[in-house]
């Protein structure tokens, strides 16, 4: 028969005690010692890794900023141009306000309005399509 070394004897005693069994955990051992490829575990490896997690989060609020800087540009056009459309808008509103022969213009052009005994006559041109025939 074969005699048995101690350290077996050992091991299979603090397995008795412990219930569970060594023999796993060795074999991942050896399977990462026996491996000469690369180790995703190694410390090295993790801090690569690490390290792109972060610079892909610091791209990624990069991006969103200068895409939001593009939207702030846009709304600055927009609020020049209503901007200047309030100006000119508010000195018409000025005018009209204060010159009422302004506003009998604008009826008698805009809205045909008329006073009392007069006549309205209404002369439009003639379409190039009409001239043609």
């Amino acid at each position: 028969m074969k005699e048995v070394e101690p350290k077996q004897e050992e091991r299979k005693i603090n397995e008795s005690k412990r219930g569970f069994s060594l023999s796993r955990l060795e074999f991942f051992k050896t399977i990462s010692q026996r491996e000469k490829g690369i180790n995703i575990f190694s410390t090295k490896y993790l801090l690569l890794i690490c390290g792109l997690i972060i610079l892909g989060f610091i791209l990624w609020g990069k991006f969103k900023e200068a895409g939001l800087n593009n939207k702030i540009a846009v709304l600055k056009e927009k609020i020049s141009k209503i901007d200047s459309l309030y100006r000119i808008d508010s000195t018409e509103y000025h005018d009209l306000k204060n010159t009422p022969s302004l506003i009998e213009h604008i009826a008698r052009e805009d809205y045909y309005m008329k006073e009392e005994g007069e006549e309205i006559y209404i002369i439009q041109k003639a379409q190039d399509n009409e001239q043609e025939d």
